[in-house]
């Protein structure tokens, strides 16, 4: 499962967010923290499994064009938020996010911008 939402992106989304006359109406579209700590998934799992791993990895996912990972978050962290927000002040909200995503991922010198992504992967052995 995907766990960033310590990333850059997420929390420059959750500061857009906050900062915005429109945080009260988007606050419970947010998942600030759905993922849990592995130690818990640990406890959640191994009462029922005869064996268990539990990992996390970071996969580097290297990007192109014009603010790339606000265009990947277009199609993931976006549109339950932006579906709650009128044409201009999804705009708005929009110009603000765009900011910042692209100061906390800025474009190397070769021209490919690079998101790091964590994932958590865990196998079960039922008991």
């Amino acid at each position: 499962m995907p766990n960033f939402f310590g990333a850059p992106r997420h929390t420059a989304l959750l500061e857009t967010v906050h900062q915005g006359g429109w945080h009260k109406r988007l606050q419970p579209y947010l998942r600030e923290h759905p993922v849990l700590e592995l130690s818990d998934y640990y406890d959640l799992l191994s009462p029922g499994a005869a064996s268990l791993d539990i990992w996390e990895t970071t996969y580097l996912h290297i990007l192109e064009g014009d603010n790339p990972v606000l265009e990947w978050t277009k199609g993931t962290l976006l549109p339950p938020l932006l579906g709650q927000l009128s044409e201009s002040e999804g705009k708005t909200f929009m110009e603000d996010y765009s900011q910042r995503v692209a100061a906390a991922y800025p474009r190397r010198t070769d021209d490919k911008t690079l998101l790091p992504f964590r994932r958590v992967f865990m196998i079960a052995v039922k008991s």
